[in-house]
């Protein structure tokens, strides 16, 4: 996902709304929280019964980035699924490429940009099938992405999958992170890839889907997930890791854009710590395999822990300027 603005989406009586209200069955029969953010649709049937719907959201999405997203989509091995894509707002014609785009797409643009939470619960109450594939805009999956998730859900009592990411380029801002990819079995684990996770349609709303009180691109989103999910009673095991499920995406490319990440990262945590002061001790009981934790170099660590004060700095300065933005009379 593009950088988005951190902060909360505009909700209630002050939020932009759509003066024309979507007028196929299926936009109709949204709830209308999210009806009124619709500005306008269209909804082609797939051709197949689909098995698995994948959802993305879009916000400032590169278009040639995109295109590879599209091309990957289009060669899948498993081609029963329909395509539901979210516009939180792009300033390309996206609408008109999608119209072309071969295969059963269902398209929403947004009034305004309403956080990309909000924007994959819209997008999965618009799926067509039980079960929900969640996918970065600029994620490009391996041609058995969709097969590899749908394959993960026929294990039997399977509710949610996160998959694996390996870098799309040699930056060496992707060796600072140790999530990405967990290696080659399975296990139970967080689902703190959002953008490569899938979950049944019954489990995601049981729990309201993702919290869209984070508004902005959020952050740690799947963690809270993951701890809603068990809190509601489902089992630990039931939430796994997919060695097999693999896109393509960068965490970052530069100093400025890992700076960046972290420091949002770190705000993120913040704000769910004191909405959930438990839930990042549930996450530590999650540990990732030996060989993932260790295979960081000492140059790398090194690296890592000076980065580290750059970003509790960075956090710090933001703070403070967003005190004083909250102290400073309005004119």
């Amino acid at each position: 996902m593009r950088s988005e603005p951190d902060g909360e989406q505009t909700t209630g009586a002050g939020a932009d709304v759509s003066t024309a209200a979507p007028e196929s069955e299926r936009f109709a029969a949204l709830p209308e929280e999210y009806r009124r953010r619709i500005e306008t649709e269209f909804d082609d049937a797939p051709d197949v019964e689909p098995t698995i719907s994948v959802v993305v959201v879009t916000f400032r999405t590169d278009r040639e980035a995109f295109e590879s997203v599209l091309d990957a989509l289009g060669a899948q091995t498993h081609e029963a699924f329909d395509f539901v894509v979210v516009n939180n707002g792009v300033d390309w014609d996206i609408e008109s490429r999608l119209r072309e785009f071969d295969h059963g797409t269902t398209y929403v643009e947004l009034v305004r940009n309403c956080g990309v939470t909000l924007a994959r619960n819209l997008g999965a109450e618009l799926a067509r099938s039980d079960l929900l594939l969640f996918l970065d805009d600029d994620a490009v999956p391996a041609a058995d992405f969709v097969e590899a998730h749908r394959r993960a859900h026929d294990d039997e009592g399977v509710v949610a999958v996160r998959g694996r990411i390996f870098p799309q380029s040699k930056s060496f801002y992707n060796r600072l992170q140790q999530w990405y990819d967990l290696g080659d079995r399975s296990l139970p684990y967080l689902l703190n890839i959002e953008g490569n996770t899938s979950i049944d349609r019954d489990a995601h709303r049981s729990v309201s889907g993702f919290d869209e009180r984070l508004g902005g691109r959020a952050g740690h989103e799947g963690i809270d997930l993951t701890y809603r999910l068990v809190e509601a009673g489902y089992d630990r095991d039931q939430i796994v890791y997919c060695p097999d499920a693999i896109i393509y995406h960068d965490y970052a490319t530069s100093l400025l854009g890992y700076v960046r990440k972290r420091i949002v990262s770190r705000r993120y945590r913040k704000r769910l710590t004191e909405r959930r002061p438990e839930l990042f001790d549930f996450a530590s009981t999650y540990s990732p395999p030996d060989h993932v934790v260790h295979e960081k170099s000492s140059l790398d660590h090194v690296v890592h822990l000076a980065l580290d004060g750059v970003i509790r700095v960075g956090c710090r300065l933001a703070e403070t300027r967003d005190a004083l933005g909250d102290r400073l009379p309005s004119v």
